[in-house]
């Protein structure tokens, strides 16, 4: 006897099959979802007629294989990919394996497909309305199109294309691309958009939603996203999923394809054209069925059958071969269409084309498939076809074992023979360059590199700025002897700097001395700013060599000094004096100082002599003074060119020649970046008294980093001679020169003979300069250093005024000055006493960085035996307290992972271990894991972290062991999930943290989205040096960051940034935007808005994170945002500033301008959140506090709860306490408590399998601790036939309701259960899931045909409102509520309807299941926030 259908009142009725266990362990990971049917409609794995197998319709995968990586991008939000089970329902999110419901196309002799379905021919050769959103408020897109007659009896063709998509407006023919108004080249990018052409295809892709593929000849496909359901008009239909639905049965009328395709007609002004009339069928085109059922049924679409309905393509493509005499090929059209459309569905059409039959050809040795993938891999971007997120396609190919060389145009081959590209220029395989520290050779279109000896350069340029040999930048100003580099074993040589102030404020700072202390102090070198070389106070002459140096003059501009302990120095001296060290690789991590520690970490540069990392120059460097007299010096935030517009316009008249490819400095820019050299010529210019001076240094410091990387540049230094002086016949003395007027020039020969040369006229002076001055107008030389006319400097307490060429002193005493006991007061002036007492002038700062002796400086100091504590005392050296950020810590504080160490004022630090975090926020903006800030405006997709970076990527074949199933894609403020068909399992969570949306996944990846501009990506210890791409390598060393796809180390941000583009396709980005330039209006309010940064609102954290890059990062967005969005643009560039200050531990933050207060009964608070711990990446926001009693917030609810009520989370989904939890074991029963905990029990008894053999009914059943047992009955059934055991399943919502006047919520049968599963289906209102939905008042269908549909202009004025939404939601896999079942007694064959109940014996604990395997529910209700997602209960909060 047949299952009686009228017994199975269900949901969706879900059948457990005789295989379900077999294929449940043989597909290991792979989640399958199965329904009941009907009975008669075969066994389970057994083709179906209409349909698929049950395993293909049953088990949801997409045709993608994914990369695990997070992508971030203009044209693709943000996507993170890794392994998750198929979706636990036909999800409407993302792509599934089937989407042809998505895409609406056209072809051949004027057929059209509806997303619907409906296939339907109209001869229209007007203007028509392909598709539009129809929406009353603001429609998004519009596509119109014309065909035009075909030519010699050839199929019509599509004449032109406009798409209109937002603000742009794109105009395609098959030879032209037109973006609003002006002709682009393909491929073009732009925010959001994406116009691309190959050898097949015209592409446009919009962020909106939306892709156009068009093969320039009849064929027009439309693919729309999902949000675009029961929205759209035109030839394409609505959209809703029903068939004929509102397209042809309208109101009870019945349209043809010809009034239907008439309506859509667009009517332009001045153009007449006539509608298409009703045509009869011949009756003679019958004959061709044969024919084509034979053409779409043959071998090469066997995997087709059952995916695509066959029979609309059989009446198109008899309509083709009866309107087309010609022959065959009239049906090409048609059969490459169905071939398209099997793609589309998951099907994997064969190469159906023949030499005779529509045959293809291709350029070069690619061939023609009908089914590839449209991510070709290329010598560039080896494994782009793995992080495909396209659909399959037809198009020309590489042959298997090859790839595409986009690098040097040699069509496709191995990827052996793959060339390498660097800087633009092309090497072959087997290929070697040489670079600084490395030897690499090209091999299969990747660099392999091989480490080579590599010395560490320092350099101190322009008086401030100072480079570390790791690459950290920094500017000082200092005004103080500091170590430079020392070595930090047994003292063997150190470097001191003299920094003074050298202007008219205390930021103008010169370097005025060096100081090179050898042997064990033993020799003393000092070189001065004006080339006189000391050895031990006594002035040599050069070259001068000794056993452990050698110093030399190559020309009057430098001093070069080498040494025998591996130090190289090159002294600049004109324009001005700068620094520039190399340091043998031997030295290593074992030197400290200003220039660092030599250790290949930049993040640990700023260790001070106390041996903790500062995070501000000025903090790092006041520890490195050599003299305790020294006054602490800060960092001076303010930008100097904002002082002065007129030394603004000039700096940036002539240090924008840096940037300038056509200048003497554009041939080494593909050496060495100007960025940064730009910048500090522009700080220098204008903070510098003598701004030509200072402007030569930094133009002469970019032309020797170029020329240490090997490019020499010419003509950009012309000198001339001053036209101060004169030509003179008869010189016979020396010259006189202001200097020689404050100290007697001992090496002046006189009573040579007369000589000819310029010099300078009677009674006039030859100054610094080179200039000719009155004896008025005469600086003075004072310490190495000049002093202008008239100028005022203190000198041991001395007032001296610059006056004639030489200082004239008064001294200066204050009134009641006195040294405070136990101090002294020294005066240098008085030698007796020096001699008598000579106490070291020593303090505990200056204890750590090593006592050097230098000039005598008067003052009061501590006596013999006693040091500067640095607060005003004098203690013993074992008393000596640890300094950190300007405050002082005794022996044993400890502050966060630092402890003081008794007796020698130094930190002993522990470290911890932490998530690695890179940060990407604003337009452009980047901190790399390793602590790395740049800028790259990119205009596509770029891979910003990936874990497979090895060396042989190039080189893996088939499955892939990284592959990931489960794509996450951030945009539009929620999350998309793509199911992609191959790959590995991996958990996942996603909740909302106030104003932030967190996915944290099981393998060590978080990802923290505001929604808006800025992405944190957090990764666990694990993955330390093991990820690649945009956001660097995380190995604690950021100057190897900026490696490329292919592993070339490069300097550029561009270079590096290019390399990491998803697609080869996209273009590269050539130089980057300076949006304040090309908006100056905009520039004054960017920097007033973002001077916020600077000013003291964020004093707290200016010690702790440098505000520089974030407020350059601030005015670049500010100018950037012109067009609306300009406050937010702005404040997401200020919280990224107090997102860091908030990492570094930095407290008493200002909150924005934003209500704090109870919102929904919940206090909300601004700052981090209450529940952050160490390490933790707290993003700043407003959070709520939850009082003790119910201390934990439940987003879902969005209020307060106790602990007991928060559930169980497995994923994405909730489970309620008492709630039943799906699990991947059978003969299990699952329920989350009230400890948020899954517990489960065995369902013994339960009826897993039915068998027949001819009177005999076999049974499978669950027995004891959940083992499956083999029942076989004594005696035979002759009169019962074995029936399958139906039950409801739990509710499942797969629509997305619209919650406008035109909206509806509409879910199609088939997106749930399959078209002929399901023997019944019921729905309910969410907002009253206890009413039966006729008593709500409301017009809805609920069949087995059609499933639901709901729209809201049917609804009944007065009745409860279709569009009401609520904050409660509601998952599939916990509304199990009073779910009838069918049970069967073993020994009596009836059937009955009863409420499944179960009563365990025994109760096991076990871990939540890494994912639920999904039952095939229907839940169908509306009234639903298409807008929210289930969110987690599972933060703890704080009394507020």
């Amino acid at each position: 006897m047949g299952l009686p259908l009228a017994r199975l009142v269900a949901l969706c009725l879900a059948l457990t099959l005789a295989r379900g266990e077999e294929l449940r362990r043989g597909e290991g990971q792979r989640a399958a979802l199965w329904a009941a049917r009907p009975e008669g409609t075969g066994h389970p794995g057994q083709p179906r007629a209409d349909g698929p197998t049950w395993e293909e319709e049953a088990i949801l995968f997409c045709q993608h294989l994914g990369q695990p990586g997070i992508f971030w991008g203009r044209q693709a939000g943000l996507r993170a990919a890794w392994g998750a089970h198929a979706l636990s329902r036909c999800s409407p999110e993302g792509r599934t394996r089937n989407h042809g419901h998505n895409i609406c196309s056209t072809w051949g002799d004027f057929h059209y497909k509806t997303f619907d379905g409906d296939v339907f021919r109209f001869p229209g050769l007007c203007d028509y309305n392909f598709a539009s959103d129809c929406r009353d408020t603001y429609k998004e897109f519009a596509v119109h199109l014309k065909r035009g007659p075909g030519h010699k009896g050839g199929h019509p063709q599509v004449e032109y294309i406009l798409l209109t998509v937002k603000d742009d407006t794109v105009y395609l023919t098959p030879e032209l691309a037109v973006l609003n108004g002006a002709m682009v080249s393909t491929p073009h990018y732009s925010p959001g958009l994406l116009i691309e052409r190959n050898d097949a295809y015209t592409k446009v892709y919009s962020r909106a939603g939306l892709t156009l593929l068009w093969d320039r000849e009849d064929s027009l496909m439309l693919e729309l996203d999902s949000k675009f359901q029961n929205h759209t008009c035109g030839l394409c239909g609505d959209y809703n999923g029903l068939q004929s639905y509102s397209e042809f049965l309208s109101d009870g009328m019945l349209f043809s394809a010809v009034q239907f395709g008439n309506m859509q007609k667009i009517n332009k002004p001045e153009v007449v054209c006539d509608d298409p009339e009703e045509g009869q069928t011949p009756e003679s085109c019958s004959e061709h069925r044969a024919e084509c059922e034979k053409l779409l049924t043959a071998a090469a679409f066997k995997d087709c059958l059952g995916l695509v309905p066959l029979e609309p393509y059989v009446r198109a493509c008899v309509q083709d071969r009866c309107q087309c005499p010609s022959g065959v090929s009239c049906v090409c059209s048609t059969l490459a269409e169905f071939s398209r459309q099997c793609s589309h569905a998951g099907g994997r059409p064969g190469n159906w084309r023949t030499g005779t039959l529509c045959p293809k050809s291709c350029p070069g040795n690619m061939v023609y498939l009908e089914s590839g993938s449209p991510c070709m891999d290329t010598c560039s971007h080896l494994e782009v076809s793995n992080l495909c997120e396209e659909h399959r396609m037809d198009g020309c190919f590489c042959p298997e074992g090859t790839v595409y060389d986009d690098i040097a145009g040699g069509g496709c081959i191995p990827v052996s023979q793959c060339h390498c590209k660097l800087q633009g220029q092309k090497y072959a395989p087997g290929q070697k360059i040489t670079k600084d520290c490395e030897q690499c050779v090209c091999n299969a279109g990747r660099w392999v590199c091989k480490d080579r000896p590599c010395p560490g350069s320092c350099a101190l340029e322009g008086g401030s700025h100072i480079t570390t040999f790791d690459g950290k930048r920094y500017t000082f100003h200092g005004d103080c002897y500091y170590v430079l580099t020392k070595s930090d074993h047994n003292d063997s040589y150190a470097l001191l700097g003299e920094l003074a102030v050298c202007g008219s404020t205390d930021k103008q700072t010169c370097l005025k001395t060096v100081v090179l202390l050898a042997d064990k102090k033993q020799n003393v070198v000092v070189f001065k700013s004006d080339g006189t070389v000391l050895l031990n106070e006594l002035q040599v002459k050069l070259p001068h060599v000794t056993a452990s140096f050698s110093i030399f003059q190559p020309s009057s501009h430098h001093l070069i000094v080498n040494t025998a302990f591996g130090l190289r120095m090159q002294v600049q001296l004109v324009p001005v004096m700068q620094l520039f060290l190399t340091l043998d690789q031997a030295a290593q991590g074992r030197v400290q100082g200003l220039c660092g520690n030599f250790n290949g970490l930049e993040g640990d540069d700023f260790k001070t002599a106390g041996g903790l990392v500062e995070a501000m120059g000025a903090s790092f460097a006041n520890t490195w003074k050599v003299q305790s007299s020294c006054p602490d010096k800060l960092d001076w935030l303010d930008d100097p060119c904002s002082l002065n517009i007129e030394s603004a316009n000039y700096a940036e008249h002539w240090c924008s020649l840096l940037r300038k490819t056509e200048s003497p400095f554009g041939r080494c820019h593909s050496v060495v970046d100007p960025a940064q050299y730009y910048k500090r010529c522009k700080y220098d210019t204008c903070n510098c008294q003598n701004n030509e001076e200072c402007l030569c240094a930094a133009l002469s410091s970019y032309a020797r980093a170029c020329a240490a990387k090997g490019v020499m540049l010419w003509g950009w230094d012309v000198g001339s001679c001053p036209n101060s002086q004169i030509f003179l016949y008869n010189l016979t003395t020396c010259q006189q020169t202001c200097r020689s007027l404050s100290e007697a020039d001992a090496h002046c020969l006189q009573g040579f003979a007369p000589v000819d040369g310029c010099g300078c006229p009677d009674r006039t002076f030859l100054d610094e300069k080179g200039r000719c001055v009155p004896l008025a107008k005469c600086s003075c030389y004072h310490r190495g250093l000049y002093l202008e006319a008239g100028e005022v400097v203190l000198r041991q307490e001395e007032r001296c005024v610059c006056r004639n060429g030489r200082l004239h002193c008064n001294p200066v005493k204050l009134i009641g000055e006195a040294c405070k006991a136990p101090k002294i007061h020294i005066d240098c002036n008085n030698q007796t006493a020096l001699t008598i007492r000579n106490p070291r002038p020593l303090s505990c700062q200056t204890l750590a960085a090593g006592h050097y002796q230098t000039e005598c400086v008067s003052g009061c100091v501590c006596p013999e035996g006693l040091i500067d504590d640095g607060r005003g005392g004098c203690v013993v050296e074992e008393d000596c307290p640890c300094v950190h950020n300007k405050g002082f810590f005794s022996a044993g504080d400890t502050r966060s992972r630092w402890t003081a160490t008794p007796g020698e004022g130094r930190w002993a630090c522990t470290q911890s271990v932490c998530h690695g975090t890179c940060v990407i926020h604003g337009s452009s903006h980047y901190i790399t894991f390793d602590g790395k800030y740049y800028n790259f405006d990119g205009q596509c997709s770029y891979v910003a972290v990936q874990d497979y970076c090895g060396q042989n990527s190039s080189l893996v074949t088939g499955p892939l062991p990284w592959a990931q199933r489960t794509e996450l894609k951030l945009e539009d403020k929620h999350r998309v999930v793509i199911q992609r068909d191959v790959g590995h399992h991996v958990a996942y969570t996603t909740r909302e943290v106030g104003q932030y949306l967190v996915v944290e996944a099981s393998i060590g990846i978080i990802v923290i989205w505001d929604k808006r501009t800025t992405i944190f990506i957090k990764l666990a210890p694990s993955y330390k040096g093991t990820v690649c791409g945009l956001c660097g390598n995380f190995d604690q060393r950021s100057n190897n960051d900026f490696t490329t796809r292919d592993h070339m180390v490069v300097e550029s941000e561009l270079d590096f940034g290019n390399s990491w583009k998803e697609a080869p396709t996209c273009p590269d980005v050539s130089a980057t935007p300076e949006p304040c330039t090309l908006k100056p209006h905009r520039r004054s309010w960017a920097k007033k808005q973002c001077s916020i940064i600077k000013s003291p609102v964020f004093s707290a954290c200016h010690s702790k994170v440098d505000p520089t890059p974030f407020y350059e990062a601030c005015v670049y967005d500010s100018c950037s945002c012109d067009s609306g969005g300009d406050c937010e643009c702005f404040c997401s560039a200020v919280a990224a500033y107090a997102q860091e200050c908030t990492k570094e531990g930095a407290s008493h933050l200002p909150p924005p301008a934003i209500f704090l207060g109870p919102m929904g009964g919940v206090w909300w608070t601004w700052g981090p959140p209450p529940w952050s711990k160490p390490c933790d990446l707290c993003p700043l926001g407003c959070y709520p506090r939850c009082p003790k009693h119910r201390p934990i917030y439940d987003e879902d609810l969005k209020k307060c709860v106790r602990r007991d009520q928060c559930g169980c989370y497995i994923e994405d989904t909730r489970y309620l306490p008492g709630a039943s939890v799906p699990t991947d074991d059978i003969c299990q029963s699952c329920v989350c408590t009230k400890s948020s905990k899954v517990v489960c029990r065995p369902k013994e008894e339960k009826i897993l399998n039915y068998t027949q053999d001819g009177f005999f009914c076999y049974w499978e059943l669950c027995g004891l601790n959940g083992t499956v047992e083999h029942v076989t009955p004594s005696t035979p059934i002759p009169t019962t036939t074995c029936v399958a055991d139906c039950k409801w399943t739990g509710w499942l919502d797969s629509g997305k309701p619209n919650v406008t006047k035109q909206g509806a919520d509409i879910e199609p049968i088939r997106d749930v259960c399959g078209r002929g599963w399901v023997a019944d289906i019921a729905c309910r209102a969410q907002r009253y899931p206890n009413v039966p939905i006729k008593q709500l008042g409301q017009t809805v269908v609920c069949d087995t045909s059609v499933g639901l549909v709901c729209k809201n202009q049917d609804q009944k004025p007065g009745g409860p409102s279709p569009t009401t939404t609520e904050t409660i939601h509601r998952d599939p896999h916990h509304h199990h509520h009073h779910h009838p079942t069918t049970t069967r007694d073993l020994n009596t064959p009836t059937t009955s309807t009863t409420p499944e109940t179960s009563t365990p014996t025994t109760t096991t604990t076990t871990t939540p299941p890494q994912r639920p395997q999904p039952h095939h529910h229907h839940h169908n209700h509306h009234h639903r926030d298409p807008n929210t997602n289930p969110h987690h209960c599972d933060l703890p909060t704080h009394d507020h």
